[in-house]
């Protein structure tokens, strides 16, 4: 049996991508997007630790509490932090399956006052493929879309690798 029907999991990735940023209003101070008085601000996203406990609830889905931490720096000198709740979706009970996730995740990143705020709302969409190499340990690979809407307009595309870890077998 590949599926995780009842198990319980925790899964642990590290992710990088590109940050896309339309800022609402300029709040005074130095920011990184000053040049020219621009709205619109791109850069590298910071390397992410991203985890999560998750319980499969059926066969084929797992409901999840995800903490993202930024292991390096964002363009603007702080460290993302992010806790929420999502869910994923896995194909047929194969040993390697696609998967689709969503997630609201609270941001806690500290330091952003001239973005609008120390908290902001984040939905986060996930597309992978999952690999168990035996019924209690699996690796994966996801492409992750992050969009933030309170402090910013923001949009934050990755690329994901990671492990999990199940019990009971």
């Amino acid at each position: 049996r590949w599926d995780h029907a009842r198990q319980f999991a925790l899964r642990a990735g590290l992710g990088m991508g590109y940050s896309f940023t339309i800022r609402y209003a300029d709040r005074g101070g130095s920011d990184p997007c000053d040049e020219g008085e621009s709205k619109f601000c791109v850069g590298v996203s910071p390397l992410m630790l991203d985890t999560a406990l998750a319980f499969g609830a059926t066969r084929g889905l797992e409901l999840e509490a995800r903490f993202r931490m930024g292991i390096l720096t964002n363009f603007d000198d702080s460290r993302p932090l992010q806790a929420g709740f999502g869910l994923r979706l896995l194909t047929d009970e194969t040993r390697g399956r696609f998967f689709i996730g969503a997630a609201v995740l609270a941001d806690f990143t500290g330091g952003r006052l001239r973005a609008g705020g120390d908290l902001d709302v984040l939905l986060r969409a996930e597309e992978g493929w999952h690999f168990d190499a035996s019924r209690w340990f699996g690796f994966y690979i996801a492409a992750g879309q992050t969009f933030g809407l309170l402090r910013n307009f923001s949009c934050v595309v990755d690329l994901n690798l990671g492990v999990q870890f199940r019990a009971p077998p």
